[in-house]
């Protein structure tokens, strides 16, 4: 995806094509070890399979199909809960139309600086490709999911993704000393996780999603990171709604010059052997999707 900068951003020109070769070795990363695990796994398959009896080695035989009927009845499950969330809201108590930090109507503790919204956004797809990237980024629909194949045994029949949104800050700091940032990340969305591992397979799914920060000026400052959901089994049959504000802190000594704030949310699912699936959506219905952060700098 091609996208055109203003003449005036270059630095960020300079950051944002730097962090896309960064996301870019990351997803490949991830890609590379999936096929390394799935090509040394089939190949312990096929040892182990040699040296069984005959018997029992029709039975794993017999067990293949039942992987491949069971990606099926999850799928089922799966539409039926889609379609749950898709067309519910959040709760009250986690509605985020509200500025985090209004409180009794007036905004908290205004500072020299005071409030941000993003600069400029780009959403990382899971398969390497950049979907949207510019300006002044609004609500963002994403999702990302994994299905399982197989029976998983020896880390066969897995499927794992990573998806990144990043949001770009900038601002001038008057002086040179430290400044203190509280990171706002709006979630509207939901998640699904099944996985039903038995005694003749391996399965598993995994979900979770971090939030991290990095500051710029003339370099990259230390990256702060916090993780905000993490749900993993073997055995697993959860769903529910991911709403409300996230909230992270980020520390940045920076001189009286321009400077830039990197706030990334990673969306992370892994699911092996058949009928496991894994799935952050913040996309289907239209209370699903991810919202404008915020960012105090005091």
């Amino acid at each position: 995806m091609t996208h055109t900068f203003k003449p005036s951003d270059d630095i960020l020109k300079q950051l944002v094509n730097a962090r896309r070769e960064e996301i870019i070795q990351l997803q490949r990363s991830q890609a590379d070890q999936i096929q390394d695990l799935e090509t040394r796994g089939q190949e312990r398959i096929v040892d182990l399979r040699n040296t069984l009896p005959n018997d029992i080695a029709s039975v794993l035989d017999s067990l293949d199909k039942t992987h491949d009927e069971a990606r099926a009845v999850t799928q089922s499950h799966v539409d039926k809960v889609k379609a749950k969330f898709a067309a519910s809201v959040p709760s009250a108590e986690n509605e985020t139309a509200i500025h985090p930090g209004l409180a009794g109507g007036q905004l908290v503790a205004p500072s020299s600086l005071g409030w941000f919204t993003p600069y400029y956004g780009t959403l990382h797809w899971s398969d390497g490709t950049v979907v949207w990237q510019g300006y002044n980024p609004g609500n963002i629909d994403l999702w990302v999911v994994c299905n399982g194949s197989g029976s998983g045994i020896f880390g066969t029949g897995a499927c794992s993704g990573t998806l990144v949104m990043d949001w770009w800050f900038t601002y001038r700091a008057p002086q040179n000393r430290n400044y203190a940032h509280t990171i706002w990340v709006p979630f509207h969305g939901f998640y699904i996780l099944y996985s039903d591992d038995g005694f003749w397979d391996s399965k598993e799914a995994h979900a979770r999603i971090d939030l991290s920060a990095v500051g710029y000026q003339y370099n990259y400052k230390a990256t702060g990171s916090t993780n905000v959901f993490d749900m993993d089994s073997q055995n697993i049959n959860v769903n529910d709604r991911f709403d409300g504000w996230r909230t992270m802190y980020y520390s940045d000594l920076l001189g009286a010059d321009q400077a830039y704030l990197r706030v990334s949310a990673s969306f992370y699912v892994y699911a092996r052997g058949g009928g496991s699936t894994a799935q952050l959506n913040f996309s289907d219905g239209n209370a699903n999707y991810m919202g404008v952060p915020w960012v105090y700098i005091d």
